[in-house]
């Protein structure tokens, strides 16, 4: 049996998906609850495993509910449920922890799968929050590949290769030459004529002229 709370500071909305879930003999509907303060006391006292959680609340929104419940009840899964599909609320509640996230318009059917799927430690969302997620990523992953051929253009210049920084890195930690082939799977005899080389190319002394030179540069 699945513990469900349901909070939403809509009446009529709030005691429709109550009905809703109660047809479902999986389901027992423990609380209802007008604004985040009172989703926060019922599950004190009812002890959910599931919570519906609309965002737009009185007293404490849906985030700030949603945070306090992870923090008292982290074992409680709370699926955010609204009409805001805005990629400040989606943000929020992902990273406030939220386990799933579905809009208002979801069929009934879909209500009852996807608090099953989130019970059962799957993350659910609605498609359009799906696409404001995936366009978040791409730009942040278009921003590292842009980071990571910026770096790779120094390393050019200096004509060193990815190996060159790892046998730097480990360097720069206080390796020893033998520390560094085995870390790397070299012989010694390779590090050795790698770090010479490094040593030619930067036109430094020693390993800590190295050291010194890739930090300034961040070679690492």
């Amino acid at each position: 049996m699945i513990r469900i709370a349901v909070a939403d500071d809509q009446t009529l909305l709030r005691e429709m998906l109550a009905m809703i879930l109660s047809q479902d003999e999986e389901f027992e509907v423990v609380g209802e609850a007008g604004n985040g303060k009172e989703i926060l006391e019922i599950c004190r006292d009812k002890q959910p495993g599931v919570v519906l959680l609309d965002i737009k609340m009185p007293t404490y929104d849906g985030v700030y509910a949603l945070s306090a419940i992870k923090s008292e009840f982290p074992a409680v899964k709370v699926i955010m449920l609204t009409t805001f599909g805005d990629e400040k609320n989606v943000l929020d509640a992902y990273n406030g922890g939220a386990d799933g996230y579905i809009l208002k318009d979801i069929k009934p059917h879909m209500l009852a799968m996807t608090v099953k799927c989130v019970r059962d430690g799957l993350f659910v969302m609605h498609e359009s929050i799906h696409s404001i997620l995936r366009k978040r990523i791409g730009v942040l992953t278009a921003g590292k590949a842009a980071q990571l051929d910026a770096a790779e253009e120094l390393y050019d210049e200096y004509g060193l290769d990815l190996t060159d920084r790892k046998v730097i890195r480990l360097l720069i930690n206080g390796k020893s030459n033998r520390e560094i082939a085995e870390a790397l799977s070299f012989s010694e005899g390779t590090i050795k004529n790698r770090i010479s080389r490094i040593l030619s190319i930067t036109g430094q002394k020693d390993r800590t002229q190295i050291a010194v030179f890739a930090l300034k540069n961040d070679l690492i």
